[in-house]
């Protein structure tokens, strides 16, 4: 029997135990950072909390010892302390730099949100990277319900994709648990959450044309409308209120209750300065006691135990500092992107996506995603969400990227100086942007029109009319 030497490359990515603490923190508010840091202090007698002032009032992120520091220290993350965990099996050694991206993306924390739980069904079913990349864009953009409230034309212009594609997409992500997801109306939202049957069909006529009546208690113009009778009606309300409008209710608590703040924005001259806010945290500091017990004693069993819990102990501590110095390193590029937003107000703010931070930074979309979870920054103007800074929007004909309340801006000017006898249809306003370079759909138009309360053309063409009339009688 031949012998051969074979070699095999093999791709494994390397996760160490200041990476693994630091996932766990990185989604958890600040409320939550306190808990956790109290609960490991409790637990381990190789970590206690520095006596004396618990923090400063706040830390420039410009104190940070050079450029390199935040690399230096995610370098640190995948490779200190390896060498007592490689035994375990979990940890293994690799040159692949892009591992350091990928393990953030790899391990979910304890608290699983609503974006990883859509995404990790859409990696089982869905083989194609550039499926999976629609997939991140919409589960990422849902609101607290679970509605994707993103024009899907916004998507199409970020990926390049075509937005029927991305429809198509987004109606599988409903089909997952929990159904209804992705969903842009409430009918669309209730009808995913039904099955396939030939049972269903006047329930589903039901969401899709009488919501209001029901709303309302018209059961004699639901009955009329569908052809049954009110028994048949009721029975049909009852099987829609078994249906659930908030499919993402049962993730609802990746929100937290209250807002603290977790960093400043301090204005210097025509820049800002983000600070990190320590206070209230507590720091934390190896025990000097059971230092010198480790020192001192001989017992092989008390020197293991010690030995185990000072390695524990530095790396929850480095994990924090990691915490720190990721939110910071965000928060400065958002905000370098948002200045002109942060000096004049919403209609400046410009187009930024998660995506686009995370390749400026280096780190993975869902990395940002989590670290943007939960956090808040004061600002001259109040404290506002990390997520605020976000937005979408469509690229131009010209070169120009035009954001979502630029767009609105624009259909506001037009209906504005439109005849008032005459008013315009959606499709013309659509034909009007067309000509500015900001090509959107009817429909897209209809939907930020009724964001922004503004009635359709016949609505408006109606009340001038009747504006009209009641200036004739006064007149007589």
């Amino acid at each position: 029997m031949a012998i051969k030497l074979q070699l095999r490359g093999i791709q494994q990515i390397t996760i160490t135990p200041v990476m693994h603490y630091f996932l766990e923190l990185l989604v958890s508010g600040r409320v939550e950072l306190i808990d956790r840091i109290q609960g490991e202090v409790d637990s381990n007698p190789m970590l206690e909390i520095e006596s004396g002032e618990s923090g400063t009032d706040a830390t420039p992120a410009e104190e940070s010892d050079d450029e390199n520091a935040f690399s230096q220290r995610l370098e640190r993350a995948d490779s200190s302390f390896l060498t007592p965990y490689e035994d375990q099996g979990f940890f293994r050694k690799t040159s692949d730099e892009s591992d350091k991206s990928r393990a953030l993306e790899a391990l979910t924390p304890s608290k699983v949100t609503l974006a990883d739980y859509l995404l990790s069904q859409a990696q089982a079913v869905l083989g194609d990277e550039s499926e999976l990349e629609i997939v991140r864009q919409i589960v990422y953009n849902l609101d607290n319900n679970g509605y994707l409230k993103l024009e899907i034309e916004s998507i199409a212009s970020l990926i390049g994709a075509t937005p029927e594609r991305i429809d198509e997409i987004r109606r599988q992500v409903m089909a997952f648990d929990p159904p209804g997801c992705g969903a842009k109306t409430l009918p669309e939202c209730l009808l995913a959450q039904l099955e396939e049957s030939s049972g269903d069909g006047k329930l589903r006529q039901l969401i899709s044309h009488h919501l209001e009546d029901v709303s309302k208690s018209r059961f004699d113009v639901i009955a009329k409308g569908l052809g049954i009778s009110l028994e048949e009606v009721f029975d049909l309300i009852s099987r829609v209120r078994r249906l659930n409008p908030h499919p993402a209710e049962a993730f609802a608590g990746e929100e937290t209750e209250y807002a603290e703040v977790d960093l400043m924005l301090i204005k210097e001259g025509n820049e800002y300065r983000v600070v990190f806010i320590d206070e209230g945290i507590p720091r934390l500091q190896l025990s000097h006691y059971y230092q010198q017990m480790l020192e001192k004693t001989k017992d092989r069993k008390t020197v293991s135990f010690l030995k185990g819990r000072c390695r524990d102990a530095q790396f929850f501590i480095e994990s924090i500092e990691l915490r720190k110095k990721t939110i910071v390193r965000i928060a400065e590029y958002i905000v370098q992107v948002q200045k002109d937003f942060l000096d004049f107000g919403e209609k400046w703010k410009k187009p930024l996506t998660m995506k686009e931070v995370a390749r400026a930074v280096n780190l993975n979309e869902s990395t940002i995603s989590r670290s943007v979870s939960n956090k808040f920054i004061a600002t001259e103007k109040g404290l506002v969400s990390l997520k605020s800074f976000f937005g979408y929007g469509l690229k131009g004909d010209f070169g120009f990227t035009h954001s979502v309340e630029t767009i609105k801006d624009k259909i506001r000017e037009i209906i504005a100086a439109e005849p008032a006898a005459n008013p315009i249809a959606d499709d013309e306003i659509a034909r009007q942007l067309a000509d500015l370079g900001i090509r959107i759909a009817r429909r897209t138009v209809r939907n930020y029109r009724e964001e922004m309360k503004i009635p359709s053309s016949f609505v408006r063409k109606k009340t001038q009319h009747l504006k009209k009339e009641t200036t004739n009688e006064h007149q007589l």
